[in-house]
């Protein structure tokens, strides 16, 4: 929708990720101001922006189609009193990552991967962030005696092949500073692949510059694993960050959340994982909410996304599809999940499968003769 501003930008400031820095809103007044409605219409946010602050760039602001705060864009920007009134059963770090963190900033949970978390500064507050708990905290970038303890870690411990660099979001990073952590990481023999979680490119596209690409590019193979939600996400500034990424060797993927009220049906995900091969990004994980203090009201129970991926299997490209996931409480891991197409065995014993069009067909499982 379109903005009001005391000075419009131009299309120079509007392009550029430090005017869209300078100028996010940072309260609900601020955000209103943009969005040309009065605060006190949305008196039933304080609370929740008083625990848990508003964070957004005009840039994300005006992907909303209307000020309501049912717009799948504001719902996942703009505080909600949900986040204090409706959070029975969560928890600050429900997977339990400051449990298993061997060393300060890293997290070590499976064998050959491992989680680095930078450190808070985020492009967007995201209502349904699994790390809220970090947002009032002090939390400086990773220093470089940290980054020592980290990379001796890592040379102790060959079997990892793959770092995760997290946050906040590495991107908003100085760039010093990435490259710093991208030269130590690299600098490990044993590790592999380093891939970087990023809202940026959803929420700051202007910040996906040349020199920045060049950055990420400049040690082991890298990955980006983007976080597009919904498919208004996906805009011509989008188009630009992608195809700068892309030139530079960057392997794109994007992991979404299932949301309640944002993109809770097959209409909304299918166009959002098949506009995202358009941008040569693949979509990766489809996540169920995790049980996180703060975000509880998002949450759709694992049935519905079960519901929905089994919608949209067959209608969509499998290039297409992502893998239906969510984390098991306390750091046990991951588990994907798919629905259920076999349904028992017919009179001869052959497996049942119900196909993407609703049929039920037996399966042969005769090996033949030798």
């Amino acid at each position: 929708m379109e903005l009001v501003f005391r000075e419009k930008p131009t299309a120079n400031q509007w392009w550029d990720w430090r005017w869209q820095w300078e100028h996010a809103a940072h309260t609900l007044e601020e955000a209103a101001a943009y969005l040309g409605v009065s605060p006190e219409k949305w008196g039933h946010c304080r609370r929740g922006e008083s625990a848990y602050p508003l964070f957004v760039t005009p840039y994300y602001l005006s992907l909303a189609e209307s000020p309501s705060l049912d717009d799948p864009i504001l719902r996942q920007c703009i505080p909600s009193d949900a986040e204090v009134d409706c959070q029975e059963g969560g928890e600050a770090d429900a997977l339990s990552e400051e449990a298993c963190s061997p060393v300060p900033r890293l997290v070590h949970r499976y064998p050959d991967r491992a989680l680095l978390v930078t450190g808070n500064l985020c492009a967007l507050h995201c209502r349904h962030c699994m790390r809220k708990r970090d947002w009032g905290r002090a939390m400086a970038p990773l220093s470089q005696g940290e980054l020592t303890q980290v990379v001796e870690y890592l040379r102790a411990h060959p079997q990892v092949r793959e770092v995760l660099v997290s946050g906040g979001d590495p991107l908003m990073l100085p760039e010093a500073n990435l490259r710093m952590i991208i030269q130590a990481l690299s600098s490990v023999a044993s590790v592999e692949i380093l891939r970087f979680g990023s809202r940026v490119p959803c929420a700051l596209p202007q910040r996906i510059t040349p020199r920045l690409a060049a950055i990420l590019a400049s040690g082991k193979p890298a990955w980006l694993a983007c976080h597009f939600n919904h498919p208004r996400e996906l805009t011509r500034e989008v188009q630009a960050a992608c195809d700068i990424l892309n030139r530079a060797g960057v392997c794109l993927v994007n992991q979404s959340v299932l949301l309640k009220g944002v993109n809770d049906d097959p209409e909304t995900l299918g166009r959002l994982f098949t506009s995202l091969l358009r941008f040569h990004v693949k979509p990766y994980y489809l996540f169920h909410g995790d049980p996180i203090q703060g975000a509880m009201h998002f949450r759709t129970g694992l049935e519905k996304g079960l519901q929905i991926m089994d919608q949209l299997r067959g209608r969509i490209s499998g290039l297409a599809l992502p893998a239906f996931a969510f984390d098991l409480p306390k750091g046990a891991g991951k588990i994907r999940l798919q629905p259920e197409q076999c349904l028992g065995k017919d009179e001869n014993g052959a497996p049942l499968f119900r196909s993407w069009q609703g049929n039920v067909l037996p399966y042969p499982q005769g090996c033949g003769r030798d």
